[in-house]
C-alpha cells in the first residue's frame, strides 16, 4: 500500500509528473509538425535545397563531395587551376559552390533512415517525395532543438513567462516553419547560433565571477575550453553558410569590450580555433578553383550591372585559344585571362550595396524574424536594460545584426529575387491568394533571420518591463499580456488554414515522377537510356539532379558559342531539357533581345518551324509536353 501511494505521489508531484509533462510537450510539437507538415507543405522549390540534397545523396553514397549539378563558371575555375585533369573531371566532378556541414549531416541522415529515391512511375496520382519528407522531418528535429536552446536561453536571462511567450512567438512564426520545410540548412545554422549565444553568456558569467572575487583575473582552462568551443560554432557556422563567418568581428568586439583581463588571449584562441575549423575547407577550394569559397565567392559580383539575375553562373569567361597563348610564351610575353572580378568595377559594387541596403530596410528589416512583432523586437533590442548581462548581449546582437545586413547586401544573387521567372511559375498554381511561401527572405541568402529568435526575448522583455510599469495589481495580467502577444504573433499562420493549400506538387515547373522519366524517353524511340554519368543540359539542372540522378549542366547563356565549348571542350551533352523557365518568357525582351544566339529564339524556332540549326549534335525531339516542356536528345547513341 506505501509504494502504491509513493507511485501516486511521483505521478503528482515527484518524477513521473516531470516525465508525463515532458511526453504531452512532445506529442503537442509532433502534432504541430504533422498538422504542418499535412497541410503546407509540398515538394521542394528552392534551388539550393535540391542542391544540397543531391550533394548529400551522393557522399550518403560513398561518392564524397561530388556534385552532379554542374554550372559553367565552376567548370572554367577547375579547368583554370588545372590541378585536376579532365579525365577527372569527367568522371567526377567536384562540389565547389556548398559549404560542408549540412550535406554531410544529411548524407549521414540519408545513411540512416530509409530513403527511397525512385520513384512508381505507373503511379500517376500526386504524392509527396519520400525522401524531401525525410528531409523535412531532419530540419524539424532541429526545429525543435532550436525551441529547447531559446527556452533554455530565455530562463536565463529573464524569467519563466518570458521563455514560454519567446518558445511560443517562435512555434508561431510561420517564416521559420517554411524554412522548416524548406530543404535549407538555415535550421542548423540557427542552432549553431543559440548555442554560440549560450557560449558567451557561460563566458561572460565566469568573467564577472573572477571580477568579483577581486583577484588578478587568470586564464584558466576552464577560459580556454569556452574560448575554444565560441571559435568552434562559428567555425561550424561558417563551415553551413559561408557569410555566418562575418559573426567572428562582433564577437571579437565583445570579448574585447568585456573580456576583462584575458580578453587578449581569449580573442587569441578564440581566431585560432575558428581558423582551424574552417582551413582544411577553404584550403580544398583554393587547391580546386583558385578562390576562397569556390564559385560562392562570386557572389558579391553578382546582381551587378555586368551580371544581372543568374548570369555569373551560366557564363564561360576563359575562352581557350591555343594558338595565341602559343604565340604569346614564345614571344615571352605572359598570358591574363579576364575573370570575374576584371569585368566588375569597384563602383559596381558600391551600387549593389547601396540598391540592397534601401531593400532591406524597406522590406527584410522590419519584417526579419517573419511578422509585425519584429519591430517591437528591434526597439527591445535599441532600448537598454538596467541588468548589465543583458545590455552586453543586446550589444552582441545589435553588432551581428548590423554585420549580416551588410553581408547580406552584398551577397545577394538571384535566388533573392521575388521577380523571377522561377517565383511567378511556382506562385502561379495557388492564385493570387496563396501562401507566400516564396517571399524574398525565404532563400539561403537570408543571413539576419537567425537573429529573430533571439530578439524574440528582447522584445518580450521589454513588452513585460513596460506592463509591469502599469502598476495594475493583477497577477493574471502579465499572462493575459503574454497570450495576447502570442496569439496576434502567431495569426498569419493560424488564417492559413483558412486559405488554399499547396498542390502537392510544384508543377510548373517541378513534377519529380516527369524529371525522372527523362532519361528513359530515348528508349522509348529506339535508343538506349541515358545514363547517370552522361550529360543532360536544363534550364533547371538542380531539379534533374535531384530528381532525376543525373549530371546536369545549367542552360548555357548562348547556343553559340557557349553549347559547343561545353560540348566539344568538356563533355558531350546527350539532351536538353527545356521547361517554361525558357518557353515562357518575354516575347520581345527576351525572346528577341541582343543576343541573336539566345535558347528563347532557339525554342521558337523549334516550336513554330520544326526547324534544328544545322550542324547541331541533339536530333531527336521529344514533344509529349510541348508546348511547355521539351526534351530533345543525342540519336547516334544507338545502343539498343
Amino acid at each position: 500500500m506505501l509504494r502504491f501511494q509513493e507511485y501516486i505521489n511521483s505521478i503528482e508531484a515527484g518524477k513521473a509528473a516531470t516525465l508525463i509533462r515532458y511526453a504531452v510537450l512532445l506529442l503537442m510539437l509532433v502534432g504541430a509538425s504533422l498538422v504542418y507538415n499535412i497541410n503546407f507543405t509540398r515538394n521542394f522549390t528552392a534551388p539550393e535545397a535540391m542542391d544540397s540534397a543531391q550533394l548529400a545523396r551522393n557522399i550518403a553514397e560513398g561518392y564524397g563531395f561530388k556534385t552532379q549539378f554542374i554550372r559553367p563558371v565552376a567548370i572554367d575555375m577547375l579547368r583554370q587551376t588545372g590541378n585536376l585533369t579532365e579525365e577527372e573531371l569527367n568522371k567526377s566532378f567536384p562540389d565547389i559552390t556548398h559549404p560542408p556541414l549540412y550535406p554531410l549531416l544529411l548524407g549521414g541522415w540519408m545513411k540512416l533512415m530509409p530513403f527511397k529515391f525512385e520513384i512508381d512511375l505507373n503511379n500517376s496520382e500526386p504524392k509527396r517525395y519520400q525522401p524531401e519528407v525525410l528531409i523535412y522531418l531532419f530540419n524539424q528535429i532541429l526545429f525543435f532543438l532550436a525551441l529547447l536552446q531559446l527556452f533554455r536561453l530565455g530562463k536565463k536571462l529573464f524569467d519563466s513567462l518570458v521563455a514560454w511567450c519567446s518558445s511560443l512567438v517562435f512555434m508561431g512564426s510561420e517564416l521559420y516553419w517554411q524554412f522548416s520545410a524548406s530543404g535549407l540548412s538555415t535550421m542548423l545554422l540557427l542552432v549553431l547560433f543559440l548555442a554560440l549565444m549560450k557560449a558567451l553568456v557561460r563566458f561572460e558569467e565566469m568573467a564577472i565571477l573572477q571580477s568579483a572575487e577581486g583577484t588578478r583575473m587568470k586564464f584558466s582552462s576552464r577560459f580556454f575550453c569556452m574560448t575554444c568551443w565560441i571559435g568552434a560554432l562559428v567555425g561550424l557556422g561558417c563551415m553551413t553558410r559561408y557569410g555566418f563567418g562575418l559573426l567572428v568581428i562582433p564577437i571579437v568586439v565583445f570579448i574585447a569590450w568585456f573580456g576583462g583581463g584575458v580578453r587578449w588571449r581569449s580573442i587569441f584562441f578564440t581566431l585560432l580555433t575558428f581558423i582551424i575549423v574552417i582551413s582544411p575547407w577553404l584550403g580544398r577550394n583554393i587547391y580546386l578553383s583558385g578562390n576562397l569559397f569556390g564559385t560562392s565567392g562570386l557572389a558579391l559580383y553578382s546582381q551587378t550591372y555586368e551580371f544581372p539575375e543568374d548570369t555569373i553562373e551560366r557564363t564561360l569567361f576563359f575562352e581557350p585559344n591555343e594558338l595565341a597563348e602559343d604565340e604569346a610564351r614564345s614571344s615571352g610575353v605572359t598570358v591574363l585571362k579576364q575573370g570575374v572580378a576584371d569585368r566588375v568595377g569597384f563602383w559596381s559594387i558600391v551600387d549593389k550595396l547601396s540598391r540592397n541596403m534601401r531593400h532591406l530596410l524597406l522590406t527584410d528589416l522590419p519584417r526579419f524574424s517573419g511578422g509585425w512583432f519584429a519591430v517591437i523586437c528591434l526597439i527591445g533590442l535599441v532600448v537598454p536594460f538596467r541588468n548589465k548581462r543583458l545590455h552586453r548581449l543586446r550589444v552582441f546582437v545589435l553588432l551581428s545584426l548590423f554585420i549580416l545586413t551588410i553581408g547580406q547586401a552584398l551577397g545577394r544573387t538571384h535566388l533573392s529575387n521575388a521577380e523571377t521567372t522561377l517565383t511567378e511559375l511556382i506562385r502561379r498554381p495557388l492564385g493570387q491568394f496563396g501562401l507566400a511561401e516564396l517571399a524574398p527572405n525565404l532563400s539561403g541568402d537570408n543571413l539576419i533571420v537567425i537573429i529573430g529568435p533571439v530578439s524574440f526575448l528582447f522584445g518580450l522583455g521589454l513588452f513585460f518591463s513596460l506592463l509591469d510599469q502599469w502598476k495594475v495589481d493583477l497577477p493574471e495580467m502579465r499572462l493575459a499580456g503574454g497570450s495576447l502577444i502570442v496569439l496576434a504573433s502567431s495569426l498569419p499562420l493560424l488564417l492559413s488554414f483558412v486559405l488554399p493549400k499547396p498542390y502537392l506538387v510544384a508543377d510548373p515547373p517541378y513534377h519529380p515522377a516527369r524529371i525522372q522519366y527523362l532519361k528513359s524517353i530515348p528508349k522509348e524511340h529506339g535508343l538506349r537510356e541515358l545514363k547517370p554519368e552522361e550529360l543532360l543540359m536544363s534550364d533547371l539542372p538542380w531539379a534533374v539532379a535531384w530528381y532525376g540522378n543525373q549530371d546536369s549542366v545549367w542552360l548555357t547563356r548562348s547556343v553559340q558559342p557557349d553549347f559547343y565549348q561545353i560540348n566539344d571542350g568538356f563533355r558531350p551533352v546527350r539532351a536538353l531539357y527545356f521547361t517554361e523557365m525558357t518557353t515562357d518568357q518575354r516575347y520581345v525582351s527576351r525572346v528577341f533581345a541582343s543576343n541573336m544566339s539566345n535558347w528563347e529564339r532557339f525554342v521558337l524556332a523549334i516550336q513554330l518551324n520544326k526547324y534544328l540549326p544545322d550542324g547541331f549534335p541533339l536530333l531527336g525531339v521529344e514533344d509529349a509536353f510541348s508546348p511547355r516542356q521539351w526534351l530533345l536528345f543525342d540519336i547516334s547513341n544507338g545502343d539498343k
